[in-house]
């Protein structure tokens, strides 16, 4: 247990090392930073802001001269698994927003280093005032969260490099006695393969700091993917949930065989109809979790067509429209007997950038194109989109705010992340016994399939 002496100290020290503006401890910035989207009991005692890693190191120094637990977080936008609310109480929270450089960018190897501040949707700004035709991988959450605080937590993203956390290299990290080390090839001065080979010489240690506090990120280098010649999107449907195990064998399969790239999704309506409107309270009578002939209606009446029981999609970036059309009758052979619908969303390299620099606009060669035609181009593009926030707004009976924050906005969510192996009957397993324990609970079970 932290004292008051102790705590007192360690304030001070801190206003010398980053300035006093930068060490903040008054009552309703201390309350949003123990604020998550579930109850927590926690106290924040102080926030610390450094702008540099000198000023991380400085503040790690202090904490252990003075005994003072911190608990670093990037952007604190890790809605429901915590946000930034510390695990332990009387943690000293470490924010590290205001390291938001771009430290290095390579268009020819696909490289992008950055600090911990740095958001995908920074990085896509960045990437667009660069006219560069590489793609970022993006996650379902927050535009505004962080890259280095998604590859720590080993989010899952779009594309090549969907498995955050292989396809990024090169840390840099401050270890609990202030001291610095770079990871990789980065500890060599003038290594030309920094950037690109993430294993240097001898043992790798990046593993240690992804979800452990064992140092503080103040610096990671990302790859990136680049735009094909042509983005091939195949959108399919089940509607009946007992063909849901027939159609894991099969992606399974697909996947094993190289047809599928990860990360392939599978995501029931609840998913798609939770991200599109809000709780139908007055069509429910007040009643809670959704009825069942409700829930068939919102299928119907969803902006992207009518959905199934179960939804997914698979990306596939081809060099020439004979290898897409190639492509696409093995998947075809491989996966359409095993759904109920099936659309295929294309656009060439010319129509892709135009979309990436204008992700707004309507799409320009496409004049019949749907909402679901620029929400799966958009997703596998990188374009950061905030549309799965709108989930954690279901239940609210107001609108969700423009800037939406559901920390703020007294929303309730836990994410829950099982991992399985990639065959039917444990897939199957999990979604009967996440089903039945969340509707028991009186809410609506909201899953999606990631298969890595």
């Amino acid at each position: 247990m932290v004292t008051a002496d102790q705590l007192s100290a360690a304030l001070d020290a801190w206003r010398r090392a980053i300035g006093a503006a930068h060490v903040i401890t008054d009552g309703p910035a201390l309350a949003a930073a123990a604020t998550t989207t579930y109850a927590t009991a926690q106290r924040v005692p102080a926030i610390l802001r450094p702008g540099s890693r000198d000023e991380v190191q400085a503040c790690v120094r202090v904490a252990g001269e003075h005994g003072v637990p911190l608990y670093p977080v990037s952007t604190g936008k890790n809605w429901g698994y915590g946000s930034r609310v510390p695990v332990a109480d009387g943690c000293v929270l470490l924010d590290l927003g205001r390291l938001d450089r771009i430290v290095d960018f390579d268009e020819r190897l696909g490289c992008l280093t950055v600090e911990p501040g740095v958001t995908f949707r920074q990085a896509f700004a960045f990437l667009r005032a660069s006219h560069s035709s590489l793609l970022l991988s993006v996650t379902g959450g927050s535009p505004d969260s962080s890259l280095v605080g998604h590859a720590l937590e080993r989010g899952i993203g779009t594309g090549r490099y969907a498995d955050r956390l292989s396809g990024v290299c090169g840390f840099e990290v401050v270890l609990p006695s202030g001291a610095c080390i770079r990871t990789g090839y980065e500890r060599f001065a003038n290594a030309a393969a920094a950037k690109v080979y993430r294993w240097g010489l001898g043992p790798s240690v990046d593993g240690l700091f992804a979800q452990s506090n064992l140092g503080v990120v103040t610096q990671m280098t990302f790859w990136l993917q680049p735009c094909p010649e042509l983005l091939q999107v195949v959108f399919y449907r089940l509607d009946d949930d007992a063909r849901l195990s027939p159609l894991v064998d099969g992606l399974q399969s697909a996947m094993m065989q190289g047809l599928l790239a990860p990360a392939v999704t599978i995501f029931n309506d609840l998913r798609i109809v939770t991200a599109m409107t809000q709780y139908p309270w007055r069509e429910a009578g007040g009643r809670t979790p959704l009825p069942q002939d409700l829930r068939l209606a919102l299928r119907q009446a969803s902006p992207f067509g009518a959905i199934g029981a179960w939804n997914g999609d698979a990306a596939f970036f081809a060099h020439s429209t004979d290898e897409a059309r190639a492509h696409l009758a093995l998947l075809e052979r491989a996966l359409r007997p095993l759904v109920d619908g099936w659309v295929v969303v294309e656009a060439a390299r010319p129509d892709l950038m135009a979309l990436l620099e204008r992700p707004d606009e309507p799409l320009a060669n496409q004049p019949g194109a749907s909402p679901l035609h620029a929400a799966l181009l958009k997703k596998h593009l990188g374009v950061p989109q905030s549309v799965a926030t709108r989930q954690l707004y279901w239940r609210k009976k107001a609108p969700p705010p423009a800037d939406m924050d559901p920390d703020r906005d007294r929303c309730g969510v836990i994410w829950v992340s099982p991992v399985v192996p990639f065959t039917s009957d444990h897939v199957r397993s999990a979604v009967e016994i996440i089903s039945a324990v969340t509707l028991e609970a009186g809410f609506e079970p909201f899953i999606t399939l990631q298969c890595m």
